[in-house]
């Protein structure tokens, strides 16, 4: 029988030893459980499915996600499987921030696929102290314990000095 729960409500989930989804490493993790808040929530226990909706904010002790909405899949066993954010998505931590339309993120293999909006494209911004660089695409795929990123439409804007493209690609967003 599923459960409704409606008003603001914080939820805690036990997302384990996850790196921050917009790629930074490092850090040990203190095990706060992430604490999600919406302005309503369903879960229905037997499918495994939570679903967040308007104003929903995942506050990870790593990264911090905004969503119009959000479903949380999981099993009683191993916990968090996936999670998908839909509309205006925003992820950011201490370095890094990505916005897009849609957001999925597979924790067996530690995936994030941003989707662009309607309106704009999908964006990856490694705030670095020579200046921004920054990823935009129809798709960007990344994964949490890795400096890779794939980008489908790829628009690049990345800071130049006198050692050009080369050094500033150099520092981590999975180009060489």
């Amino acid at each position: 029988m599923a459960l409704l729960l409606s008003c603001l409500l914080a939820v805690t989930l036990p997302f384990g030893g996850a790196k921050t989804a917009a790629g930074a490493t490092g850090g040990q993790r203190s095990g706060r459980p992430v604490r999600i808040t919406a302005g309503s929530t369903h879960h229905d226990r037997k499918e495994g499915v939570t679903f967040f909706n308007r104003d929903v904010h995942v506050d990870d002790e790593q990264y911090q996600l905004w969503a119009d909405k959000a479903y949380v899949f999981s099993e009683e066993e191993a916990g968090l499987k996936r999670i998908v954010a839909l509309g205006h998505v925003a992820l950011t931590n201490e370095t890094r921030r990505a916005y897009g339309g849609k957001l999925s993120y597979h924790k067996a293999d530690g995936l994030v696929v941003l989707y662009a909006s309607e309106d704009a494209p999908a964006e990856v911004r490694d705030e670095k102290p020579e200046g921004p660089q920054i990823v935009r695409g129809r798709k960007l795929k990344f994964w949490v314990d890795a400096e890779q990123l794939e980008i489908l439409e790829a628009d690049i804007t990345s800071p130049v000095d006198d050692d050009g493209l080369k050094k500033a690609a150099g520092g981590g967003m999975g180009m060489k």
